[in-house]
C-alpha cells in the first residue's frame, strides 16, 4: 500500500468536508456546542450518583470517570475516522459508488476514511486532555499496555465498521445498522461489569464492546488480568482478518447501477 498517496487522499477529502462544515457555521457551532453540553450532563450526572454512595459495582468516582472518558475516546475515534460510512447508502443507490470502485484507491479506504469529521476533534481534545489529567501518576506498564489495549479497541472498531459497510453493499441497508451500534456502545459509558453475566457474555464475546471500551480503561488502571489482555489481542486479529474476507465477499455480491 501507498500509505504517502492513502494519505494525501485522506488530507484532501478532510480539508474539503472540513470547508463543506465550515459554510454552515452556524450549524456547525451547535453540533459542536450539543456534544461538549451532553458530556458535561453525563459527567455532572455521575458526580451526583456516586455523591450519595461510595462506589457503583466497586468502582470509584476517580475510575467511573475514567471509565467514561475512554468510552468518549473510543466512540469519537470511531466517529472521527469513520464518517464516511454514513453516506454510503446514498452512493449505491445513486450509482456513484461504481465510481469508487473505479477509481485507484482502495473503496473500503474511500468508504470509511474519506469524509473524516473534525467538528468531533474539539470534543476529541478535551477528552485526551481530561484523561491525561485524571492518570498522571499511572506506572509505565499500565500505560503501555492501555495503548496497546487502544489499538486493539480501534481495530475491533474498524472491523465493525467493515462489516456495516459489507452489508450496506449487499442490501444498502447502512443507516439502522449503525445506528444499531451506536446505541449498543452506549451500555459501555460504565463498566460491563455492572450487568447480569449473561448481558456481560455478549458484550464481551458476540458483539466485543466490553473489549473496545471497558479492557483499555481496566488495562490502564491495573485492573486487567494477561489472560484478557491476551484474549482481546487473538480476538481483534480474527476479527479484522473476518471483517475483510466479509467485505471481499460483498463487493462480489454488489450490482452495478449500470448493470
Amino acid at each position: 500500500m501507498n500509505f504517502k498517496k492513502y494519505f494525501s487522499v485522506w488530507r484532501q477529502t478532510t480539508i474539503l468536508s472540513l470547508e463543506s462544515k465550515l459554510s454552515r457555521r452556524f450549524s456547525s457551532l451547535i453540533f459542536i456546542l450539543g456534544k461538549f453540553i451532553r458530556f458535561g450532563f453525563y459527567i455532572f450526572s455521575l458526580i451526583v450518583i456516586l455523591g450519595k454512595t461510595d462506589k457503583i459495582a466497586g468502582f470509584n468516582i476517580t475510575q467511573m470517570i475514567n471509565f467514561f472518558l475512554i468510552f468518549n475516546l473510543f466512540d469519537l475515534v470511531g466517529q472521527f475516522f469513520f464518517r464516511g460510512i454514513y453516506w454510503l447508502k446514498g452512493k449505491i443507490v445513486s450509482g456513484t459508488f461504481d465510481l469508487t470502485l473505479l477509481k485507484p484507491a482502495s473503496p473500503l479506504f474511500q468508504t470509511l476514511i474519506t469524509d473524516t469529521d473534525l467538528l468531533d476533534f474539539p470534543l476529541l481534545f478535551m477528552v485526551v486532555v481530561m484523561l491525561i489529567k485524571q492518570n498522571l501518576n499511572i506506572s509505565l506498564i499500565n500505560l503501555l499496555l492501555f495503548l496497546l489495549l487502544f489499538l486493539v479497541a480501534f481495530s475491533i472498531i474498524t472491523s465493525i465498521h467493515i462489516l456495516i459497510a459489507s452489508l450496506g453493499v449487499i442490501t444498502t441497508e447502512v443507516d439502522n445498522t449503525i445506528w444499531i451500534y451506536r446505541d449498543l456502545t452506549l451500555l459501555a459509558r460504565v463498566p460491563v461489569d455492572i450487568y447480569m453475566d449473561s448481558v456481560r457474555a455478549f458484550l464481551t464475546f458476540v458483539l466485543p464492546i466490553a473489549v473496545v471500551f471497558t479492557f483499555p480503561a481496566k488495562a490502564l488502571m491495573g485492573l486487567l488480568s494477561w489472560s484478557w489482555i491476551f484474549y482481546s489481542l487473538i480476538f481483534a486479529l480474527l476479527f479484522f482478518i473476518f471483517a475483510l474476507k466479509v467485505w471481499r465477499f460483498a463487493l462480489t455480491k454488489y450490482s452495478s447501477a449500470s448493470s
